[in-house]
């Protein structure tokens, strides 16, 4: 039932969404079955307000509310709490996780900032993929297969003897490319040894085991570990690019009625080079590094103070270790000790009105300095089903390894020139990366009154500040030169011509949207759903400011979906989703210089489908999806960015087996 649904990522408790201090959406474990979707981003599709892109068979970008981007960076991914970022790039890797869509009981989505809590890189908002329980559900597989080499396994196994309870799985998944980037005669180019036909490819294995220590106590530990090769887009030049990374991860937990207490050790280790270059033209092989140690405390504690009023307190302490390397970055790479505080305090004032007061500071080493994040919520609710939110926050993302340290030539299209891409250039010592900002206002309305439907609608504003993006490139002057800034370089034996790198944009971007979502259940059986989200942004440039118009997020989206359960065992879905068309200032070589230019997107239109049927009491399944099932009726292909590949149909089988 609706009203039966609990989240726990908006303030850190489980509660009704009615309660939540933010807009939230979740994904269920229904919708991810009848889906048939294999690729977590697409399940991400039919909420509200998101922003899914395609870019490759393997990079997928997601983002809340605008703002999406190449190696996207403004949405915190977690699973079951832990973060699943690569500190290195701040983008999430989708097809380098250790779990797939058969280990996922529902996935929460905050929509919204949500610093306050969860500090650096909530910016846009949260998705907190939550795990099937240990010891929960029965053990099976799935296997699947599809056109162009598609293939997915998963296979898991889980119980329960007494107090202890585990889940282990393994899988694969290979994706191809949706188009070819280079052909196979292509005597003039060099190419990286990936197969050129290769999207993503990823073998998996995870482990979670919990033991309950006595009432509400509980010690969960887990590990992790993924080997894939993915075929993402860059920034900047670097469009095609390859990556072969191993992610590995080791998490303990302790949870009881008043403490929390979570400590994990994640890794990553890769290889990255472009995918093709020019005969005589850098690959730029590097090898990408990360070591992260992260340890949060948490008390929670609810009172009455004075009487009349309840108050649900959560105070905590995190510390972030995070050592990173890369060729592409500074030599001296520093080991960087970040720390937080957090406190909320959810006041509720008798049956009808809850206040909610968060907030966090995080001491970011890049910076030396501290950031707060406030967020105030009110939440006032006419019947028990019924609610009225009005909140405001505010939100930051710190830069990256790679906006923060990079180092590296970038060699241009001329032969014999290069630009240097670095964040310490000698004119301008003691440059520093300001943290992304944004303050963010939101009202809401969400009925649950009924069994039958519920409804949501959603009105904000965002402004957006000191977005870090790449600078323009400056050419090198004769009194620089003078300085020993340019000239021969020799180690690669160019000629430094220009400098780049990262800085914060000169505008601000003024955001009014909304979102109009709803679900219809008229009989048993049947599920409607339909949602509408508006984005108008206006750019404010000061004087002085000449950054170019960017239409990146589209202004309408319209999501809209049937799921059929029947009782004879056949069940269904089918989706439907629009986007309006876009415009993206992207850099790209031009002979001497790298320059910016706006790149059009035009609208489209996403239909997808599954047919599934049950047999032997529900243990096995077999079912079949399509992708982009309209392809080929618009005049020209479905990309999802300027650059991107061009997105074709695509069909696969599966076969599930429960034991």
């Amino acid at each position: 039932d609706v009203y039966r649904e609990t989240v726990i990522t908006a303030s850190r408790g489980a509660q009704s969404p009615l309660d939540s201090p933010n807009s939230t959406t979740i994904v269920t474990r229904q919708d991810i079955r009848l889906s048939g979707m294999t690729r977590i981003p697409e399940l991400l599709r039919r909420v509200a307000g998101m922003d899914v892109m395609q870019i490759t068979g393997g990079d997928e970008n997601v983002s809340m509310r605008g703002f999406n981007s190449r190696l996207a960076n403004k949405l915190l991914v977690l699973v079951d709490g832990r973060t699943v970022k690569n500190d290195v790039l701040g983008s999430t890797f989708w097809e380098a996780l250790s779990i797939d869509v058969d280990q996922i009981e529902r996935i929460e989505v905050v929509r919204g900032p949500g610093s306050a809590l969860y500090g650096a890189d909530a910016f846009a908002g949260i998705v907190n993929i939550i795990t099937i329980p240990p010891g929960a559900g029965k053990s099976g597989f799935r296997v699947g297969y599809g056109d162009h080499q598609q293939g997915y396994g998963s296979a898991w196994a889980s119980a329960r003897e007494g107090d202890f309870a585990y889940r282990l799985s393994a899988g694969y998944t290979r994706y191809p490319r949706w188009t070819r980037e280079v052909a196979g005669d292509r005597i003039d180019l060099e190419t990286s040894g990936q197969r050129q036909d290769l999207g993503a490819q990823n073998v998996r294995i995870d482990l979670r085991a919990s033991q309950r220590l006595g009432p509400r106590r509980e010690l969960d530990v887990g590990a992790g570990y993924a080997r894939s090769e993915l075929d993402i887009y860059g920034i900047g030049p670097f469009n095609d690019y390859n990556l072969e990374v191993a992610n590995a991860d080791v998490a303990v937990a302790y949870r009881s009625e008043h403490v929390n207490a979570r400590a994990y050790y994640a890794n990553l280790d890769g290889y990255s080079l472009l995918n093709a270059a020019y005969l005589g033209h850098t690959l730029y092989a590097g090898r990408p590094r990360q070591h992260v140690a992260n340890a949060e405390l948490e008390f929670v504690k609810t009172l009455r103070a004075p009487a009349s009023v309840v108050h649900d307190f959560h105070i905590g302490l995190g510390y972030r270790l995070k050592a990173t390397d890369w060729s592409y970055l500074h030599d001296d790479m520093p080991t960087e000790h970040h720390g937080s505080v957090f406190l909320q305090d959810s006041m509720r004032l008798g049956e009808r009105v809850t206040l909610v007061a968060s907030g966090r500071l995080d001491y970011v080493p890049y910076l030396e300095r501290l950031i707060p994040s406030p967020r105030g919520s009110v939440i006032v609710k006419p019947t028990d089903r019924q609610a009225i939110r009005l909140s405001g926050s505010t939100a930051f993302r710190s830069p990256t390894a790679l906006e923060a340290y990079v180092d590296l030539p970038i060699q241009l299209a001329l032969p014999g020139l290069e630009m240097l891409s670095t964040t310490r250039p000698p004119v301008r010592s003691g440059f520093i990366i300001d943290p992304e900002q944004i303050i963010t206002a939101e009202a809401s309305y969400l009925n649950q009154q009924s069994d039958y439907f519920e409804f949501e609608v959603t009105a904000y504003y965002n402004r957006v500040s000191d977005l870090i993006v790449l600078a323009e490139p400056q050419r090198t002057t004769l009194s620089q030169r003078a300085q020993g800034v340019g000239g021969l370089n020799p180690e690669t034996g160019r000629y430094t011509s220009g400098l780049g790198g990262f800085e914060n944009q000169c505008d601000v971007y003024h955001v009014v949207g909304g979102e109009l979502g709803g679900r219809v259940y008229p009989v048993e059986g049947l599920d409607v759903f339909a949602n509408y989200a508006l984005n108008l942004s206006q750019q404010q440039r000061p004087d002085g400011c000449d950054a170019l118009e960017d239409r990146r997020t589209s202004q309408h989206k319209v999501n809209a979906g049937v799921q059929v359960r029947t009782p004879v065992g056949v069940d269904g879905e089918v989706t439907f989703h629009y986007q309006s068309s876009q415009a993206w200032a992207e850099q790209v070589p031009a002979g001497t210089v790298i320059a910016t230019s706006i790149y059009p997107l035009p609208a489209y239109t996403l239909l997808n489908a599954r047919l599934g049927y049950r047999f032997l009491e529900g243990r096995a399944e077999i079912s079949a999806t399509v992708f982009n099932a309209l392809d080929g009726i618009a005049d020209q292909p479905l990309q999802m960015h300027p650059f991107g590949n061009r997105i074709g149909r695509r069909f696969m089988g599966f076969f599930r087996y429960s034991l």
